[in-house]
């Protein structure tokens, strides 16, 4: 019986942008690194998706952006989902016919002011009691219920109604909570807009970037912190996406509903000034590294040891296989191989585009692009190992004659026997012994070999390879006569050996010390073959014996041939910028020291950006690191397990200095990936759209899905209810809202699902304050532990003295430092955000200068597609010139 078919919405998390064009708008970008898209007053895209010309409006105001919402279908022929059409044919609930029409429905809120105040980690893994909250004056719940914004669901359709506001006065069916007006510098009237366009997609709009504050007298408005200013509001909201179908049922000629799977959720950002230069982590990066590891989303890739023949496929939304799942020895695929126009060089890439938002980065770019150091060119950086035919044929026919022989054996027994004579069995080594025992086994296996399987003369080695391995196999268990008796003969040879080994051998020595834990950097390369020094002589011979027989001995020497026949000249060049990575645990490393012999000794760890918290002592988190799948991908790429999918004729060419230029994800999830991928993910200190809540398995339904509160995202009717057409024909606007029993909470429950405005409670207030200040930190690197040192409390001039920073950048991509603007017939690199200081007076400037800021492009002038040109960047419609 084939699967039944399944609408979806897509993106599953959408977002969208502020601006402070009261009328203007655009649509936000769909793809990774990509221009916003032009489209009309009724939200209709340009042809092709074109991109928009002028980020701001004659007035020089900054046009919103809208997220785009769209449905998809899923059924036998469309496993990874089509867009759906007003007109298609549609069926479910046991009706079907043509769609006619599409409901939406949209609640969006924001809980900031009412919120725990933020500070670094803190409440990650959950909030302590004593935890203070943002306005902790206002003690009264139902006043704290109203600091709350939440402007209550609205719908739109296709039809009737296909445009509705979420204000302070369009909605009159419900209890809507605003801030007071007369707040300073703005007041907050709206959280958006929606409607659908011309096919029936739909367009969430945020607010217009006003903030205020209803506090007043001498000094207010005031700016007291970076992220938690009482008596402050912002317009930064958001919440659930839910969609109905309207089909013309063909058999009754009636109207009949359907809902789709599951809502979406929209989220509110700021403006994207630099739409064309990806953040070192995005979104998109730390929500598929999260689904890899906590949804088994690619089991291919991480999954059970064992199974990556044949991955497994869990439900994600079956909790209990999934802890099953992660109780189990799950791993990294060490023989994944990832595509390195695809995986790889996206992530080098985006390194090498800060320097053009950064002046730091343009005085002293080290490790990058030095000659005798670190290189970004990717045509150097693309190559993988290459095997040699000719040498590898004549070592692979050395390893079948080595097999043939019985050398093998020889070969692997006398390790063993040096080691058994330094650990356990002194006396095991001796000349005449070895000589014995290596001629005896020698014989033997040549003896077996000429039993039960000879080469033939036209065989190569890894087919004859092939041939004994599935003659072991078959008589592994039950032998056929002749080779049962090959195998006793071969067996007693070896239970000889032994024993004349045994005779030969005084007692041990009784050990004193064990042996070193190894570092913790270095990195799992091959499966250690190294005999274990307390392993028996009479099993370690036997196990040899095994391997052999098996032909396990066999094979590793034909792994053996191929290794000893690759070449990798850009092995050097690719370890050395993986060593530089930070790893796991290494977060509140500045740089290593333990080797001066290497190539990395004395330099800083990468990325060399700020971290989740660099500012107090709580939970120290001073550097980023890149996420365990990107780490992961790297390493494979370093220890030259990669693939130039280009070369190798899978992939048509990329342009590498616009890796996203034809990036093509088909189906909805590559809607979920491409609008991610425009999103911040990390440092979280708070962050930029969202925080570190984004990473939370808790809040998530599946991959990509945020779950939901049923509450505050289902119709006031069921599409049942609707279709039995109990309430008379047509159901009228206000029956598409929810009435809520409840008002919003003022806490979390992860269980049950999210409510509006859970998303975005946690980032600064106001969001413009935190904006300024990310730009960069000044991070003590002398202890790994703290952040903050007092020598002047006891005294300590010594600490003083000692005392190390180092001046780190936030996130360049999401708020530049310096760029470069035109000036007459050439270009002057400056400031970026001019007469604007990374102060708590530049911090309340900014919650008004923030839409005169210009926005950075590709410069137009072209000659920029090469390793780091001159001058890629510019900045455009800069309103404070």
């Amino acid at each position: 019986m084939a699967d039944p078919t399944v609408y979806r919405i897509h993106p599953a998390v959408g977002i969208a942008r502020l601006g402070d064009s009261p009328d203007a708008f655009c649509i936000s970008p769909e793809k990774p690194a990509q221009m916003p898209i032009e489209c009309d007053a009724d939200g209709n895209a340009a042809k092709n998706d074109a991109p928009i010309k002028h980020f701001k409006d004659g007035k020089g105001r900054i046009k919103r952006q809208a997220a785009r919402f769209q449905i998809f279908v899923y059924d036998e022929a469309n496993p990874d989902g089509i867009p759906l059409k007003i007109g298609d044919h549609v069926e479910g609930g046991g009706n079907r016919g043509k769609l006619v029409d599409i409901q939406w429905r949209v609640q969006l809120a924001n809980k900031k002011a009412a919120w725990f105040t933020f500070d670094g980690l803190r409440g990650e893994a959950g909030y302590p009691a004593d935890t203070p909250l943002r306005n902790p004056d206002i003690t009264d719940p139902v006043e704290r219920q109203k600091l709350v914004i939440d402007a209550g669901p609205q719908a739109v359709d296709c039809t009737k109604r296909r445009k509705a506001s979420f204000g302070r006065d369009t909605n009159p069916a419900y209890a809507v909570t605003f801030p007071p007006t007369g707040m300073a510098p703005n007041d907050i009237n709206t959280l958006g807009d929606m409607m659908t366009d011309d096919n029936g997609r739909l367009l969430v709009l945020g607010g217009h970037g006003n903030s205020g504050s209803f506090l007043s007298g001498f000094a207010h408005p005031r700016i007291d912190t970076y992220a938690n200013s009482d008596g402050w509001f912002d317009d930064i909201s958001d919440g659930p996406v839910m969609a109905r179908l309207v089909m013309m049922e063909e058999r009754v000629q009636a109207l009949r509903y359907i809902d789709v799977e599951y809502p979406a959720w929209v989220l509110m950002g700021y403006p994207r000034y630099a739409p064309e230069v990806l953040d070192m982590i995005t979104l998109e990066d730390v929500v598929e590294d999260m689904s890899i590891r906590e949804f088994a989303y690619r089991t291919d890739m991480f999954g059970t040891a064992g199974t990556f023949n044949t991955p497994q496929k869990i439900d994600p939304t079956d909790t209990a296989a999934l802890l099953h799942w992660k109780a189990g020895p799950v791993e990294w695929n060490s023989a994944y191989r990832p595509w390195f126009w695809r995986d790889i060089w996206p992530i080098i890439f985006r390194a090498d585009e800060f320097s053009y938002l950064a002046n730091i980065l343009q005085q002293s770019n080290f490790p990058h692009n030095q000659s005798s150091r670190g290189t970004f060119d990717p045509y150097r950086l693309c190559i993988p190992p290459r095997v040699a035919p000719r040498v590898l044929a004549r070592k692979e026919d050395v390893a079948r004659d080595d097999h043939v022989s019985g050398r093998s054996l020889e070969a692997a027994v006398e390790p063993s026997l040096m080691l058994l004579d330094a650990t356990q069995a002194p006396g095991a080594a001796k000349d005449a012994v070895v000589g014995d025992v290596s001629s005896t086994l020698k014989a033997a296996a040549a003896n077996f070999t000429a039993a039960i399987c000879p080469p033939e003369s036209d065989e190569t080695p890894r087919s004859y390879a092939a041939r004994w391995q599935r003659l072991f196999s078959d008589n592994d268990t039950v032998a056929d006569p002749a080779y049962a008796e090959a195998r006793s003969a071969f067996d007693a040879a070896v239970t000889g050996v032994i024993e004349r080994i045994a005779a030969a051998a005084s007692p041990p020595p009784k050990r004193m010390l064990k042996l070193a834990r190894s570092s913790s950097r270095q990195e799992p390369t091959e499966p250690d073959r190294t005999t274990d020094p307390d392993e028996p002589i009479e099993a370690a011979l036997r196990r040899l014996a095994f391997e052999y027989r098996s032909g396990q001995l066999f094979d590793h020497a034909l792994t053996a041939a191929t290794k000893d026949a690759t070449t990798d000249p850009g092995r050097p060049a690719r370890q050395y910028l993986f060593d530089l990575l930070r790893r796991p645990g290494e977060e509140n490393l500045f740089r290593l020291e333990a080797n001066p012999a290497t190539r990395t000794y004395h330099l800083p760890l990468m990325p060399l950006l700020a971290g989740d918290n660099p500012i107090t002592n709580k939970t120290v988190s001073k550097f980023l690191r890149l996420t365990d799948t990107q780490l992961f991908l790297l390493r494979q790429w370093a220890a030259g397990i990669f693939i130039d999918e280009v070369d190798a004729g899978f992939a048509p060419a990329i342009d590498p200095w616009q890796p996203y230029k034809d990036w093509n994800v088909p189906g909805g999830r590559g809607l979920d990936q491409g609008v991610l991928a425009n999103g911040l993910g990390g440092a979280f200190c708070p962050g930029g759209e969202v925080t570190w809540i984004i990473r939370n398995p808790a809040i998530w339904r599946e991959p990509y899905r945020i779950k939901a509160d049923p509450e505050w995202y289902s119709f006031a009717l069921t599409a049942a209810q609707e279709n039995a057409n109990r309430w008379g024909s047509g159901v009228s606007e206000e029956g598409y809202i929810a009435y809520a029993s409840d008002p919003l909470s003022l806490g979390s429950n992860f269980d049950v699902g999210l409510q509006p405005g859970d998303l975005t409670k946690l980032s600064g207030l106001p969001w413009q304050a935190d904006f300024n200040e990310c730009s960069t930190q000044t991070i003590d690197v002398t202890y790994e532990e703290w952040n903050v040192l007092y020598p002047d409390s006891v005294g300590n001039t010594l600490m003083e003295r000692e005392r190390r920073v180092w001046e780190t950048l936030w996130w360049p991509a999401h708020r530049p430092m310096q760029v470069y603007y035109p000036v007459g017939d050439g270009f002057q690199f400056r400031n970026w955000a001019r007469g604007i200081p990374q102060t708590l007076a530049g911090d309340l400037k900014m919650v008004t200068e923030w839409s005169k800021l210009g926005f950075v492009i590709r410069n137009p002038a072209g000659g920029i597609d090469q390793p780091s040109p001159g001058i890629k960047y510019i900045c455009v419609e800069d309103s404070g010139e």
